[in-house]
């Protein structure tokens, strides 16, 4: 297990926000480290017309101590978990990176507010724009969760999803530490067949078709346990999909009940990501699971983090 300064939390203080609390407070306690937990005043929803409609010193001291007032409340059931509050007025994606980076937190966690056409497909959220800014990693909590999947006390199985991209490979990493950390009971590695390549197997010859696919998944399948540390060869199950790589993944954490998803956000070009979106984008749209979504150019992982 590899040390953080801290953990940070952000919370627009709403029911589905606050859900992601439970499983910050849990992740805090197993690591050890303080919990931060960041709330915003929307700065646009304060200055309409470019004029200030109250005091934002005022507003802040009022709205800090009826945030501590409901987060303590929250919070109350857990035992022996050091937390503090920030509260700060501005744009929410730029101050909860800057209370990320003056904390020198190791990990960010916030639930989603999942939208819907075009508004969601064409202006995005603060929690897609974290995604693809952010220096550490973050997990992302769906704010319509039943409130007994995030109010848990244990993490007992993981999917680690990976291409075998350097994203994957930071979230590979990631994965095997919280498996650690949390002792999980079920680990599984994972990685999926596309449809192209697929189609692509499909037309080289009909007579070699099953050979071929199956030498694939055999070499798949030894690439990723390679990928799996000696001190936890026994307990991670490896497993090769096929199809839509974020239909598959969701379907297989439903059928095995896991807990948490790790996964790389893999980079794409950014008209591509706006129209279309990452695997890892497609998976938190999806709302089903905690993901944890992992940049390898902006993160380093906790073998890094050790060696320093």
């Amino acid at each position: 297990m590899f040390k953080m300064q801290s953990i940070v939390c952000a919370t627009d203080l709403s029911e589905g926000s606050n859900k992601a609390l439970y499983l910050a407070s849990f992740f805090a306690r197993s690591y050890k480290t303080k919990l931060v937990i960041a709330h915003v005043i929307d700065l646009p929803a304060v200055t309409p017309y470019g004029e200030t409609m109250v005091d934002p010193q005022e507003l802040q001291a009022r709205v800090e101590q009826s945030a501590r007032t409901q987060v303590a409340d929250i919070l109350r059931g857990v035992p022996d978990l050091n937390w503090e509050l920030k509260v700060s007025i501005g744009y929410p994606a730029k101050e909860i990176q800057d209370i990320v980076r003056q904390n020198d937190a190791g990990l960010l966690v916030a639930a989603t507010h999942i939208r819907s056409g075009l508004e969601r497909l064409l202006l995005g959220s603060v929690t897609r724009k974290l995604i693809f800014t952010l220096k550490v990693p973050f997990l992302v909590v769906p704010g319509n969760l039943p409130l007994e999947r995030t109010a848990i006390h244990k993490t007992e199985s993981i999917l680690i999803s990976t291409d075998f991209s350097a994203d994957a490979e930071k979230a590979v990493d990631w994965g095997m530490d919280l498996a650690r950390v949390f002792d999980a009971k079920k680990i599984i590695l994972a990685t999926v067949i596309e449809s192209n390549q697929l189609d692509q197997i499909l037309t080289v010859d009909p007579q070699k078709e099953e050979g071929i696919a199956a030498k694939l998944v055999s070499q798949l399948t030894e690439q990723l346990q390679e990928k799996i540390p000696s001190d936890l060869k026994d307990r991670v199950q490896v497993n090769v999909l096929a199809g839509h790589p974020h239909e598959e993944l969701n379907k297989f954490a439903i059928l095995n009940r896991l807990d948490l998803i790790v996964m790389g956000v893999h980079g794409r070009g950014f008209i591509e990501n706006l129209m279309v979106g990452s695997t890892t984008d497609r998976v938190i749209r999806l709302g089903q699971f905690p993901v944890l979504a992992i940049r390898s150019s902006a993160c380093s992982s906790p073998k890094d983090r050790s060696e320093k």
